[in-house]
């Protein structure tokens, strides 16, 4: 047994993996079982053995205690973060966190998005344009994937035709990241997503050498502005640039990703919905407000425990990973009336698809903005469309991304 297993107490056990690939709903159903089980807390045999939270009030608690729950590590089942994968300001802990996030903070800022709609607008018009005729489209890739690399690459002033090479290199990292990619060597590494990694790490280190030697303007170029910029009175180090540029790609990309891919798997399956919102578009902020609640694309987030603790009946040592589900808190039936219908004009409460505290999602501004502008300009060439006939759909553990979207329509 793993030294969780031992110190497990009257904590219920689960051998839940929830890396791998599953069939469409899984994920959101295992979520209501544990929430209906109504156990605070687990211990979960996969990997060295992790604390599982389930307890909505718990949940909340693990993202605003950061002292004792620590961002050295946010993956449950990797306790031992490789540099090269360091993610800032994700992995700095409070106070340092603050001095990292406050250089990104204005260039994510509600003004800062409204500035490059326009960008943003043509960027996607011009991607629907080019499948619009083909009634046909394999939308989790072609569409929902799309959509935030060719924005992150505009705003980054980078050549567009890195979109398809980083759209695998994050499938590669978040593969490993989420405990899935397999097989682990003996020496605890994940090759496909040290590789990835890697690959990210040199393109953006790239990116960073050109702007130190051809700085851009650098109130319009982040990483120029980002080389020029100093934390405690000093220059950031290329390791603290990397780690930036490694969430800029990773976490930029995936979560919008996900969360548009389950946007129009929702408007596709239920053309009632989408009707409504095209009929009233008025409706399309809380019907993307709902969106990111039920279909909860980050299902949980890892911490490290900081220092020995009793906790809620919990032997907590130091060292020890936990893992505190959004999952259940963003179906808790005691916060959201009816939390397993998706009610298109709900009035918006407060959820943890954005994180809580801290290191709440410096880029939710921007991932809202990104999933109106998706809806908007797709429905303004694709009104009706259907998925597939046939279509088997599967979605990915840890972020819930959903793998394959095959959607149709009557050309024009």
């Amino acid at each position: 047994m793993t030294t969780v297993e031992q110190r497990a107490g009257l904590c219920p056990v689960t051998h839940f993996d929830y890396s791998p690939i599953r069939p469409v709903g899984a994920y959101r159903a295992k979520a209501q079982e544990l929430r209906d089980d109504g156990a605070p807390l687990w211990v979960n045999t996969q990997s060295q053995g992790f604390w599982m939270v389930s307890d909505p009030e718990l949940v909340k608690e693990v993202y605003m205690n950061y002292e004792l729950f620590r961002v050295d590590s946010v993956t449950a089942v990797d306790p031992e973060l490789d540099p090269s994968q360091f993610l800032v300001p994700l992995n700095i802990n409070p106070p340092d966190h603050q001095k990292f996030r406050s250089l990104l903070n204005p260039w994510f800022s509600p003004p800062s998005v409204a500035k490059r709609e326009a960008v943003m607008r043509e960027n996607l018009r011009n991607l629907v344009s080019g499948f619009a005729g083909l009634g046909r489209v394999e939308a989790a890739r072609e569409y929902a994937a799309k959509v935030p690399v060719l924005n992150l690459l505009s705003f980054a002033n980078m050549p567009i035709n890195l979109a398809e090479r980083l759209i695998d290199l994050v499938d590669a990292f978040m593969a490993g990241f989420s405990g899935a990619e397999c097989p682990v060597g003996e020496d605890g590494i994940r090759p496909g997503m040290t590789s990835a990694t890697d690959e990210i790490n040199a393109l953006m280190g790239s990116v960073i050498e050109d702007r130190r030697q051809n700085p851009l303007n650098p109130d319009m170029d982040l990483f120029t502005n980002l080389v020029q910029a100093e934390v405690d009175g000093r220059p950031l180090t290329n390791e603290e640039l990397t780690g930036i540029g490694l969430i800029y790609v990773v976490g930029g990309m995936e979560t919008t990703r996900a969360q548009l891919g389950w946007l129009m798997y929702h408007m596709a399956r239920f053309p009632e919905d989408r009707r409504r919102v095209l009929a009233d578009p008025t409706l399309l902020t809380s019907a993307i407000e709902e969106c990111i609640r039920y279909y909860t694309v980050i299902w949980g987030v890892g911490r490290k425990v900081g220092f020995d603790t009793p906790w809620h009946g919990a032997d907590l040592r130091k060292g020890d990973m936990v893992y505190a589900l959004n999952s259940v808190f963003n179906c808790d039936t005691r916060r959201f009336a009816n939390a397993d219908s998706f009610i298109l004009d709900r009035k918006p409460g407060p959820n943890l698809s954005f994180g809580r505290g801290p290191h709440s999602c410096i880029g939710m501004h921007l991932a809202r903005t990104q999933l109106r502008l998706a809806f908007e300009e797709w429905h303004r060439q694709i009104p009706e469309y259907n998925i597939e006939d046939g279509a088997e759909l599967f979605e990915r553990g840890s972020e819930i991304t959903i793998q394959s979207l095959p959607l149709v329509w009557q050309p024009a």
